[in-house]
């Protein structure tokens, strides 16, 4: 893991803080503006800036952060991911980050235990417990991100609490330290054993006298005001304060949003996975109608019940991400139940026997079984998204969560759905409603804009009459996500004035001066107040080079960041790479966005939009445009990262190591006159440290070139002979290093009968933007379209060997030409090389294929998706693909070659790529990337080659030409 040092910052305030805390911690203290603007939010409305942020690793380190906390002043926030919805991840003091705190410290699989240390992330707990039958039972939506801790502070749950329970449940003991630096084991305990403990003197002793004379003064109380539900988790768990045989303080802290103590450690008790699973979708004509069979499903048993409404699905179907998870739903239902059983084999077929007949017993219209994995998979990934794709809008009104966690029995949940629906209809506008129907906890969003003055007039008036309604229909205002800021307010509405006496009892017990976490549950501030996107707000008015109109402009692109973390995932997919070997919140797709933001919006002054700090930020981006298609918000941070910069290289101008690596075609064309000689240059040390004055790292192989151009070779390839005309782009790695693939390319589309057309194009311009030249790239791109228009108008399709350029063309050019009629001809004229090969008419004489490994290029991720390159690939008889799930490779065009970034780069490629190229037995290596082609060769020494070349190499020899 990456070493940091404390971060300098005069003025700030907290000189004090920096001099208490120097050389105490393994972890790191930061508390520059622009580190404290990336930790000011979380998934929710709310935004407070933080005077400081202590990243810890041990639990010394918690204990000196609150210590020096105390000794200074300041309020402390313990936070995880960062994923919660109501606000209380957010800190008005010193936010303590505990999510690098990672240990998984001991499994017992015979006992069915674990312990953990606070940083762990619930899916990785699960998947080292899985395989051997097990699991942590409160398996939350999040489960990629979510670190236990934080699912302690909040008593998280997930689809399955109607057979597990929430957080709590899985608890067994904490450790913890207190906002007075001690340091407590708690456990259940039998009551005798509680009272004679609380005659002691020590902290343990304190906390028990407390709890033994809440339980007796406000017992009738809480019997009378506490709601029966699995999943009532606002305010503190006083009603476990009421078991005559047990004392359990866990049941306080779990659930109190770090307002009571620091979990350090905690011992969880793991479940028994059952021996199957299978889910099935009912589909109904209304909300009500759902509602009404959710308590009919129950009678049968079912390990879940999810409800989505039309708005949940049809944002799903809009987008080119998640559109596949919505694949079983039949016509336009107004909203489905998804409905898992659990059990043997055989009982689950008996089950799904008699589907038909349920969906009539219970009022569906279409009920469809969802059995494989594959299919129960697209559900989860449409289960997890339905946040994120709510706010990733441009659009002002957008569905705001601040009453989107209330539970009621389940019973009542017909009565609270339509009620809910007036109330929404009153305040004149929409909301989107899914959730956990098993529980009574649905997730109800309704579309405001905070920052008109009456949206958040409309949001106070629903918020209010939500919280009693809540009240009548026996619920909870908080069912899953906390009180945070968004309802603490409203816990009287709940639990009536002498229970939130109750509560300010607890806290003075366990935090006597209210340092802990302030303003959450105790004491709460107005929900209203402190909103992230307020009346008022201002924006700082800033002229972009890149065009952004798509998505209202620059501040509303920045602003679909909503939070979520998703970007914190560290063991699928692409985004966010750097994080995935940092973990770092620095280098989360989240950070770069809230850096921005603050910028926009006042927090950080406009000098930091091209100052070191934002340059830091950003540093580590690689604009693979993961975050573009993995982020259910689509929030483009490459895009950002180009305008970046361009506002960088105009304020401070752009240095000699940029110019050169924009324009990387013509420092190749040199070369490329000179062949031999400046190989035999290139590969000496000379050549090196001298590439290295000019900013490469010296351990790179500086690229050489080819000894023949790719145009130089052109005119001697074979040419089929049919009516089929199609273009290659001619990128600078064909023409000038490996014109062997383009060779290949013409092969084979000489064996289709196609004859290729080679136009003088210039670069793409994708090198220009990652330097931020966006000036060059637009005259470049201007200059494309010019020689590329002729062909498009005929209808000749535009082939790209390298995934980068050809995407950029389709992408990219938008946003530098905005306006220009030819730019969406070129976009839909652009194929990659194994788009092109699918649409071909002709079959083609292949034969001989071998196992073959592939590895994806980002963008090619990001915007296609790998499928079309294992199709290709599949057209061999004999070749089995197996796609390597590696994120970036680490090179990222000329991002691993740079000072700097040499050890991240090849940490990138270690996580997944390395080890599975080592591995690969008698497996060709493909990748259609030159960077990762070129990484894969740094990194292992294997030899990666282009589809293009693989099919090119498994023609038959009377297809060859």
């Amino acid at each position: 893991m990456l070493k940091r040092e404390i971060r300098e910052d005069a003025g700030s305030g907290v000189d004090g803080l920096r001099e208490a805390l120097s050389g105490k911690l393994d972890g790191f203290l930061r508390t520059d503006p622009v580190s404290r603007a990336l930790w000011s939010t979380d998934a929710s409305i709310y935004k407070r800036d933080p005077v400081a942020v202590a990243v810890a690793r041990s639990e010394g380190d918690v204990k000196a952060v609150v210590d020096a906390a105390r000794e200074t002043g300041l309020s402390v926030t313990p936070r995880g991911t960062g994923t919660s919805l109501a606000g209380q991840a957010t800190a008005p003091g010193l936010m303590l980050d505990t999510s690098e705190m990672q240990d998984i410290l001991e499994i017992d699989l015979d006992g069915r235990w674990c312990s953990v240390e606070p940083g762990v992330i619930q899916g990785e707990l699960n998947a080292r417990v899985e395989p051997h039958g097990l699991v942590f039972g409160a398996d939350t939506s999040t489960s990629d991100v979510a670190t236990l801790g934080g699912m302690v502070g909040n008593n998280s749950a997930g689809m399955r609490s109607l057979v597990f329970g929430t957080t709590a449940d899985q608890i067994l003991s904490l450790r913890c330290v207190l906002a007075s630096g001690e340091v407590v084991d708690l456990r259940p305990m039998p009551r005798a054993e509680a009272e004679r403990r609380a005659r002691g003197g020590d902290a343990t002793a304190r906390l028990l006298r407390n709890a033994l004379e809440v339980g007796e003064r406000y017992g009738d109380e809480i019997r009378r005001r506490y709601p029966k539900l699995i999943r009532r988790v606002s305010g503190y768990g006083l009603d476990s304060l009421l078991d005559p045989d047990t004392v359990d303080l866990t049941r306080l802290v779990c659930g109190s949003e770090g307002t009571l103590a620091v979990m350090t450690r905690a011992d969880f008790r793991l479940q028994q996975l059952p021996p199957a699973r299978a889910l099935a979708s009912f589909q109904f004509d209304s909300l009500a109608a759902s509602a009404r069979a959710t308590v009919a499903f129950l009678a049968m048993d079912p390990s879940a019940v999810e409800l989505l409404d039309d708005v949940a699905i049809n944002r799903a179907r809009a987008s080119n991400a998640y559109r596949g998870s919505t694949g079983f739903v039949e016509g336009d239902p107004k909203a489905l139940l998804l409905v898992e059983w659990s059990g043997t084999q055989e009982e689950i077929d008996e089950r799904f026997e008699s589907l038909d007949e349920i969906a009539r017993e219970v009022g569906a219209s279409v009920a469809v079984p969802l059995r494989s994995k594959e299919a129960q998979a697209q559900t989860v990934k449409l289960r997890k998204s339905t946040l994120p794709l709510l706010l990733g809008t441009a659009e002002k009104e957008k569905p705001v969560a601040f009453v989107e966690d209330a539970a009621v029995p389940p019973e009542n949940l017909e009565e609270f759905v339509v009620r809910f629906e007036e109330i929404v209809e009153r305040a004149g506008t929409w909301a989107c409603f899914y959730g956990h129907a098993s529980v009574g906890t649905l997730h109800v969003r309704p579309a405001l804009d905070t920052g008109d003055p009456e949206g958040v007039a409309r949001m106070r008036r629903i918020a209010e009459e939500v919280a009693d309604l809540v009240a009548e229909c026996g619920g909870s205002v908080s069912g899953e996500h906390g009180d945070g800021l968004s309802r603490s307010e409203f816990l009287s509405k709940m639990y009536g004035p002498e229970l939130v006496r109750a509560f300010g009892e607890v806290k003075r017990a366990w935090d006597p001066k209210g340092m802990l976490n302030p303003g959450v549950i105790v004491d709460p501030p107005k929900m209203d107040e402190g909103l992230r996107i307020s009346p008022g707000r201002r924006r700082l008015p800033l002229a972009t080079n890149f065009d952004f109109s798509d998505q209202g402009g620059f501040a509303p692109a920045v602003e679909l960041c909503n939070g979520s973390g998703f970007c914190r995932k560290k063991n699928s997919g692409t985004m966010c790479p750097s994080y995935m070997v940092t973990l770092d919140e620095k280098d989360t797709t989240r950070a770069r966005a809230n850096a921005l933001r603050s910028v926009l919006d006042g927090t950080l002054s406009p000098e930091e939009l091209t100052g070191e700090g934002m340059k830091e930020v950003f540093d580590l981006c690689v604009a693979c445009k993961a975050c573009k298609s993995e982020c259910p918000s689509q929030v483009d941070v490459a895009s950002m990262k180009t305008e970046v910069l361009n506002q960088m290289g105009q304020k401070h101008g752009f240095s000699l190591r940029q110019k050169a690596a924009g324009h990387i075609r013509e420092q190749l064309a040199l070369a490329s006159r000179v062949p031999r000689l400046y190989n035999a240059v290139a590969g000496t040390v000379l050549a090196r440290r001298a590439a290295g004055l000019a900013g490469i790292d010296p351990r790179r192989s500086l690229p050489k070139v080819t000894t023949r151009t790719f145009s130089q070779r052109f005119g001697e390839l074979p040419q089929g002979e049919g009516p089929v005309e199609v273009a290659l782009f001619n990128d600078t790695w064909n023409e000038y290093q490996r014109p062997g693939i383009g060779e290949g390319m013409v092969r084979v589309f000489a064996a289709a009968g196609a004859r290729v057309h080679l136009p003088d194009v210039v670069c793409c311009g994708r090198p220009m933007l990652s330097e931020g030249l966006v000036d060059e790239a637009r005259e470049n791109a201007k200059k494309n379209l010019d020689i590329l228009t002729p062909l498009i108008e005929r209808g000749v399709p535009l082939i790209g060997l390298e995934p980068s350029c050809i995407l950029t063309m389709r992408d990219d050019y938008r946003k530098l030409l905005p306006g220009d009629e030819r730019v969406e001809g070129l976009a839909k004229a652009t194929r990659l090389f194994e788009e092109a090969v699918l649409e071909l008419d002709a079959e083609l004489p292949l034969e001989g294929g071998n196992p073959v490994l592939l590895h994806g290029h980002c963008h090619q991720k990001a915007m296609v998706g790998t499928k079309p390159t294992e199709e290709v690939l599949g057209m061999v008889p004999g070749t089995e693909v197996t796609v390597v799930d590696s994120g970036c490779c680490g090179m990222a065009g000329l991002f691993g070659y740079e000072k700097g970034h040499y050890e991240v780069s090849m940490k990138m490629g270690e996580r997944r790529l390395f080890p599975a190229v080592r591995e690969a037995r008698g497996q060709v290596l493909v990748a259609p990337g030159t960077s990762c082609r070129e990484q894969i060769l740094g990194g292992t020494g294997g030899h990666a080659i282009h589809p293009a070349e693989y099919l090119a190499n498994c023609l038959q020899s009377n297809g060859r030409g």
